[in-house]
């Protein structure tokens, strides 16, 4: 370790330096402070003994010209004074030092001084090693704030920010674009060979996607296969050839493993950039030309037209998409219970509970938001709301027995089901107060992730129901498939009957289907008490509809 010491006391410098060496420390000596100056400019002095009288420029003042240098708050100074008065030392403190030495100096002091000399800069470093850690985290933090942590690309909130700055910028006449790129069945690579492979695979795609494009543009994760890429100052048609360009070389990797192939295709949508129309009304728009170009078969492009009833459809559905994100993350959704009654007695024996999305003051029902919220992919968050927000109830009204709904989309959330069992069992409610009910035609299009969740579900204590039963008459030959509790007859055939559109037969041969099953049945949207007694002949076991209440609070 390099040692400074100023002192122009030949004598006590000679105590100094013997000392220091003695203790294997690479020692340099300045009689002066305009000397020492020179000296510590040109190297690193973790330790100075500086003396508290100099010629010319005193120890004091060179103390507080060490601290003022880059770094100068890193040695450690030790201060050589004839006088041990607390005034003198509060002034060598106050000048920069950290500790001083009494005239003459003595080996025996000096050696306790420089243990704690050594301390005092081991916990220096040790601070200086942790604040640096504490900045790489900071500075590892803040890029994955704005980057996907896979691809190392912009992620959808910093990429939308450098969008609305092009979209300002834009005029009508010098335009940008914006390209939506969507994977076409890369979840069969991730879902077959792990996400690790998968990994492996975008990054050779986005290596393609680089090479596309010129250094102004940008590119961004939006999610699993989902990228988007920022064309700036480009016409339609150039647009356009980068978007084939794009297509064509990311058609020709072909991906192998253990024998299998898989080919990497996508979908583009494109939107012009001409500063007429906000950044999340752009990201809209691109995003629906990708979903048409999806449907319209795969590996093409699509441009956004306006006047494409499907692609506008999808543009407005990502405002709604917004609004839904929000409830997500701000525990948004309400709920409301509407009862389910004994059809003998009229007596509720459990509620369903619906959710509702408020919306510039009104509570908008499922059909107004669902769809949107299927697009994206939100369902399963918004279960879990509603699973968390009823499972509340459960806990405040120890009678209460509820019938929630499960959404198709929650089939492949794994992570549902140990949230669900571990949140009813860290609330010590009873599984069998809940029943989960799901649609014919979710359970019917994902048979064997329905079968999945149901069976681990019902497993563990909780009932399942059928909703909308008899949708679909492909119904009874899944229906042995299924583990159910209970049968929703679809409220159709009963408010068709009801009407006298049509007579009771349908209602007659599911409700006998389901007792010869032994599963409960449960007639929808009952309206008249004509309809109740009707039902109650024909042997239906409960029923629900606004002749037994409208949906509203929690019971008490």
């Amino acid at each position: 370790m390099n040692v400074l010491i100023v002192e122009d006391d030949p004598v006590a410098s000679l105590i100094l330096k013997d000392f220091l060496t003695e203790c294997a420390y690479d020692v340099t000596l300045c009689p002066t402070a305009e000397e020492a100056m020179k000296v510590f400019r040109q190297a690193a002095f973790p330790l100075l003994f500086i003396a508290l009288d100099l010629p010319g420029t005193d120890g004091l003042s060179f103390c507080r010209w060490v601290r003022n240098q880059p770094a100068g708050d890193q040695p450690v100074i030790l201060v050589g004074t004839a006088s041990d008065r607390p005034a003198d030392l509060q002034k060598i403190i106050e000048a920069g030092g950290d500790d001083y030495l009494v005239k003459p100096y003595q080996k025996g002091m000096l050696g306790v001084r420089l243990v704690i000399a050594r301390q005092l800069l081991k916990t220096r470093d040790d601070h200086r090693s942790l604040q640096d850690k504490l900045e790489r985290e900071q500075e590892r933090l803040r890029h994955l704030a704005t980057h996907d942590p896979v691809t190392n690309l912009l992620n959808r909130t910093a990429f939308q920010q450098v969008l609305e700055n092009v979209v300002e910028a834009a005029r009508p006449g010098s335009p940008s674009a914006l390209l939506y790129l969507d994977l076409d069945y890369f979840k069969l690579i991730n879902d077959s060979l792990g996400r690790t492979v998968g990994d492996t695979v975008l990054a050779e795609i986005v290596e393609i996607l680089w090479d596309c494009v010129r250094g102004e543009d940008m590119l961004g994760r939006f999610g699993g296969d989902e990228f988007a890429i920022l064309l700036r100052d480009v016409s339609l048609p150039e647009a356009e050839s980068v978007a084939e360009r794009i297509r064509s070389e990311l058609e020709k990797l072909l991906f192998s493993n253990a024998g299998r192939m898989f080919v990497i295709c996508s979908s583009i949508g494109i939107a012009i950039i001409d500063g007429t129309a906000p950044a999340e009304v752009v990201i809209a728009c691109a995003d629906s030309a990708c979903y048409g170009a999806k449907a319209r078969g795969r590996n093409r492009i699509e441009v956004y037209d306006a006047n494409d009833g499907t692609m506008a459809d999808l543009r407005e559905q990502a405002p709604r998409a917004a609004e839904i994100m929000e409830a997500i993350q701000t525990d948004g959704f309400e709920i409301l219970f509407q009862p389910i009654v004994d059809v003998q007695t009229a007596i509720p024996v459990q509620y369903e509970v619906l959710m509702r999305l408020p919306s510039k003051g009104r509570l908008l029902l499922p059909g107004a938001f669902v769809p949107a919220a299927e697009r994206y992919n939100l369902m399963p968050e918004i279960d879990r709301q509603v699973i968390t927000k009823a499972l509340r109830c459960l806990v405040s009204n120890n009678k209460l027995r509820l019938a929630i709904n499960l959404s198709g989309q929650s089939f492949s959330d794994a992570a549902l089901l140990d949230f669900t069992e571990a949140s009813f069992k860290a609330a010590a409610v009873e599984p069998n107060r809940v029943t989960f009910e799901i649609t014919e035609t979710s359970a019917i299009s994902n048979l064997t992730a329905a079968r999945t969740v149901m069976n681990r579900l019902h497993g563990a204590g909780f009932l399942f129901s059928l909703d909308d039963f008899g949708a679909g008459f492909s119904s009874f030959a899944y229906l042995k498939n299924l583990i159910a509790d209970y049968l929703k007859i679809d409220g159709s055939f009963v408010r068709d009957a009801e009407t006298g559109q049509s007579d009771w037969t349908f209602v007659e041969v599911i409700n006998d289907v389901a007792h010869r099953l032994r599963i409960k049945s449960i007639a929808e949207f009952v309206e008249k008490e004509a309809t109740l007694a009707k039902l109650r002949a024909i042997g239906v076991d409960f029923a629900q509809g606004h002749y037994f209440g409208m949906p509203g609070p929690a019971p008490s």
